[in-house]
């Protein structure tokens, strides 16, 4: 047989069709990908983003919310003032009227008219929640919604928008009352506070004494700081005297909080640092 004939022999199929000599076939050990690692690795960035979550959850009070009602929970004590919790924002219906029985402070709300106001005439603004709660162990406090937890109030059912409102002395207003400084013969219904702080504002009353010109000096000296903050901050601030508020205190209230004092304890700083947060602080009809 010649060198061609077993060269041919070689390269023919076989009976079974294959042929004699056979490509080889590389087997690799794998893909080459490090599954393992790779695995790893995620695992641990999964670890270390729900770490991350967990700590800004337990900072944050483990709260979803967001916006408006996130400012209305915020109890924190870098917020000027005490915090007194929301009462809701519900409106009563039909107009107001000098004969419509203002809502009641509930019990332990120091107030002009409460039996407690001339032996203590400081309202006790950082208690001023308790007594509108009732509380058990393990169970979250139930506001009352029927009486203001603070005064002034802080939240709570209010009167509906108005105009030309008579309220008295032929004093005519709007309801809520427009930020500005009104004269001592306005005396704003209670019942339309919670509607001024639902507008983004801050409420700040007064209540001398007849013939207390330290305390009147002293309401000048708020007057004329709250009139630069209106002309040239655009803060939103009702200023009014305040027949409610304890003789001889000055009381400022925005939405879930309030700031109450003596006049002779007056301090121009912290009057200023309850206004610079709280005005436009809570904004949920987009007044700010």
């Amino acid at each position: 047989m010649s060198r061609e004939q077993r060269r041919r022999s070689k390269t023919q199929p076989t009976a079974g069709g294959s042929a004699a000599r056979r490509t080889p076939v590389k087997v690799s050990g794998g893909s080459g990908f490090p599954v393992m690692p790779v695995a790893i690795g995620g695992g641990a960035i999964i670890v270390v983003a729900l770490l991350a979550y967990l700590i800004l959850q337990s900072v944050s009070g483990g709260s979803n919310l967001s916006g408006p009602d996130k400012a209305e929970a915020d109890s924190s004590s870098s917020i000027p003032g005490s915090f007194v919790p929301s009462q809701g924002r519900g409106h009563y219906t039909g107009s107001w009227t000098k004969e419509r029985p203002p809502t009641p402070f509930c019990p332990g709300v120091q107030w002009s008219g409460s039996a407690s106001s001339e032996a203590s005439p400081t309202p006790a603004s950082a208690a001023t929640a308790t007594p509108a709660a009732t509380t058990s162990p393990g169970v979250s406090p139930t506001v009352q919604s029927n009486c203001y937890a603070s005064n002034p109030p802080s939240s709570g059912r209010h009167l509906n928008v108005q105009n030309n409102v008579d309220v008295g002395n032929g004093i005519v207003i709007k309801i809520p009352p427009d930020p500005d400084i009104y004269p001592p013969s306005v005396e704003v219904p209670r019942d339309s506070i919670a509607h001024i702080l639902e507008h983004a504002g801050v409420f700040l009353g007064y209540n001398c004494a007849d013939g207390d010109s330290a305390c009147d000096d002293v309401v000048e000296q708020v007057t004329t700081l709250v009139t630069d903050r209106l002309e040239n901050g655009g803060d939103r601030i009702v200023m009014a005297h305040d027949n409610d508020l304890v003789p001889g205190t000055i009381g400022m209230s925005s939405w879930t909080r309030i700031y109450v004092f003596r006049y002779q304890e007056y301090d121009a700083k912290e009057t200023r640092r309850f206004l610079d947060k709280n005005s436009c602080r809570f904004d949920p009809e987009g007044f700010c």
